[in-house]
């Protein structure tokens, strides 16, 4: 037999023989392209630029495609660097044979060239055969009209083959250079060689407390400003140094210390599994960190997924509290009453009732907020300082809100969209509120109020209402900020129609005409489309959270499996002499056991820390969305940690019975 015929069914027998370690690389690579081709195949079809606000989910699979590419690559890189481990001791013994490594290099060039085909076959198939029912999950999602003319794009298969062809030359690349620059007696050792202790290991446990600790820090007192996505990027670096240096450091302090106590370490069970952990600690506290990381990211993507899904209604609810909204010029517009029940005759003429409606009258100001002053805006004002000032009569509000409320001179209530006006920690002085050179005490904060909804972290374009005691101090109020108050009121209409839906649409269409032909008309707002485009954003994001949740459970679960299989093979003699000197089948089970007590859940504990300390940020960075549900995103993590955590066991036992069968001696 020829080299030539030789060289390929060495390759292929290698990876049948390997199929323990490569079967989980070729699966993790298939779910990886296949996720890359529908990504793709969604993105390049035509039909998507025809479907009505399709705008937003195609911005969205664009980032996510974008960031699967970011992850997946060094991902598959590092998923690779098992395989090459495993295999080095095989090609030291093929070159001691007196094969030389230009033919091992062709062997590993043969085995990726198999490995491209059979993944890159699998992951087409698959999205020919799942792109259309995953392109309609997106349209339901989405909400978005659905249609079944999805076609074949050959740009996305190109560029597919093109990703994985990428993938698999670096990855053939740094196996070449790993085998190349080592002579056969190393490669044979490579498996069986210990890594050295880190050395100043209390300074950098010391550094990882406290990177962690800051990390926290910043994610529990975060707030809902400028800086939130600074700060947010910030706690993750944090937290992920935190956790390396605790894991690679801190894991070893505790080893030694359980070293040092001999009635716990010196028995069958406790020495193996300790000092097993410390001849690999360094390569062993890496894959803990992964996980640790890996865990918190599908939890934290999963509660971001259930949260936005569950706090769609809320969502929409805060930001258009009414579907309708009608805003006249308040001096030009005369024969409000009449003009009211022209409206309500017009809904009962198309069948439509009114579920809401209400109206008042204001004047809007401009402002920047210092303080508890009130000063009008300049150019050098922040966003986050920029507010609209209403101001409203005590009369309108009672009428308004069907109360009887009374204010003396120099009385004022207030009422704040956002965070309250008057500060908890300097209440004395915000107890007062100044409008440039007038100063009036605040007699009520209000907390509920039909202008708008309050939600304290909503601190972007909030709303201030003052209510004044009549329309001769509005008016001198307004005069401050050069406000005519007459030439510069408004009157707002706002209505929620309800009834079918040719029926309000009917309905709607005329209101705007009667609207548009009434003296001191200004605008009017429809926003049910607005609403529909916000669904639609919601579920492209609901639909790539649900991809990249399932992405990064598949990258935890392939990291405790080959760290599972890794340290069985490198176990396996040491378990095998053991016993032969008499170490039982229970024993071995029980050092499994404490194995997993010791080291397997730290990471599970640790995703559940970094997950309490970074709920308050969730939470903020979810406001920035209009999601002010903070008891609903929480109960939504303390789910999802549940369910992880179930899961996590699950995976765990599965993976440390392929464990227990390697090591295990006959």
């Amino acid at each position: 037999m020829n080299k030539k015929s030789l060289i390929p069914r060495m390759a292929l027998q290698s990876i049948k023989k390997n199929s323990a370690t490569y079967l989980p690389y070729m699966g993790i690579c298939i779910f990886a392209v296949f996720t890359y081709f529908v990504f793709d195949l969604i993105l390049n079809n035509n039909v998507m630029e025809t479907i009505p606000r399709a705008g937003y989910a195609l911005m969205l699979m664009s980032i996510g495609f974008w960031l699967l590419g970011v992850i997946m690559v060094p991902f598959l890189y590092y998923t690779n660097s098992f395989l090459i481990k495993r295999r080095k001791k095989e090609l030291g013994l093929y070159s001691i044979l007196g094969m030389e490594k230009k033919h091992i290099g062709m062997m590993m060039l043969v085995e990726t060239g198999v490995i491209y085909v059979i993944v890159t076959a699998a992951a087409v198939g698959l999205g020919l055969l799942f792109s259309r029912l995953l392109f309609l999950l997106l349209l339901n999602l989405a909400k978005l009209p659905v249609r079944a003319d999805f076609s074949f794009s050959p740009k996305a298969l190109t560029d597919t083959l093109a990703f994985f062809g990428v993938v698999s030359g670096i990855n053939l690349a740094a196996n070449l250079f790993q085998v190349g620059k080592a002579n056969p007696i190393e490669l044979m050792s490579e498996s069986k060689k210990g890594e050295r202790e880190p050395r100043h290991i209390l300074l950098w446990s010391a550094v990882g407390i406290a990177a962690l600790g800051a990390g926290y820090k910043i994610a529990i007192e975060a707030e809902m400003n400028s800086m939130i996505f600074t700060d947010f990027f910030l706690a993750v670096l944090l937290v992920v140094a935190g956790t390396h240096f605790l894991f690679t450091s801190g894991s070893i302090a505790l080893l030694r210390f359980l070293k040092k106590r001999k009635k716990f370490y010196y028995r069958a069970e406790n020495f193996v599994t300790v000092s097993g952990m410390l001849y690999r600690m360094k390569k062993s506290a890496a894959s803990l960190v992964n996980i640790c990381i890996f865990g918190t990211m599908v939890i934290i993507t999963a509660v971001c997924t259930v949260s936005m899904y569950l706090g769609i209604p809320s969502i929409q609810s805060f930001a258009y509290p009414y579907e309708m909204e009608i805003h006249f010029m308040d001096a030009a517009f005369t024969g409000k009453q009449e003009w009211l029940s022209r409206a309500e005759q017009t809904a009962a003429d198309h069948n439509v009732t009114m579920e809401k409606r209400q109206y008042y009258s204001y004047v809007a100001c401009p402002v920047e907020k210092q303080g508890n002053a009130f000063i009008p805006r300049s150019e050098q004002t922040q966003y986050q300082d920029m507010f609209q000032l209403y101001l409203m009569t005590l009369e309108e509000f009672n009428r308004l809100e069907n109360t009887s409320y009374e204010l003396s001179p120099g009385e004022i209530f207030i009422f704040s969209s956002g965070a309250d006006f008057s500060a908890p920690g300097n209440r004395e002085e915000s107890q007062h509120v100044k409008f440039l050179n007038m100063d009036f005490s605040i007699r009520m904060e209000l907390q509920e109020c039909s202008v708008a909804k309050k939600a304290q972290d909503n601190n972007f374009g909030g709303i201030y209402l003052a209510v004044v005691e009549n329309q001769e101090t509005l008016a001198a109020i307004c005069a401050e900020y050069g406000v005519d108050s007459a030439a510069s009121g408004s009157f707002i209409v706002q209505l929620t129609p309800a009834g079918k839906e040719e029926d309000i649409t009917s309905f709607v269409q005329q209101i705007e005409q009667l609207a548009a032909q009434t003296p001191g008309f200004a605008s009017f707002q429809w926003y049910a489309e607005r609403m529909m485009e916000q669904e639609s954003m919601y579920g492209g994001l609901l639909f790539i959270g649900i991809f990249f949740g399932l992405i990064f459970l598949i990258c935890l679960l392939v990291i405790m499996y080959y760290k599972q299989v890794t340290e069985g093979f490198e176990d396996q003699s040491s378990f095998e002499i053991m016993q032969k000197v008499g170490m039982s089948d229970s024993e071995v089970r029980s050092t499994i056991k404490k194995q997993i007590l010791l080291v397997f859940f730290l990471p599970l504990a640790g995703a559940f820390c970094h997950t309490a300390a970074g709920t308050n940020m969730v939470v903020k960075l979810l406001g920035a969305l209009n999601l002010f549900e903070p008891e609903l995103i929480t109960l939504s993590a303390v789910g999802v940690s549940a369910v992880f955590a179930v899961l996590y066991v699950f995976c765990y036992r599965l993976t440390a019975k392929t464990y227990y069968r390697i090591v295990r001696w006959r």
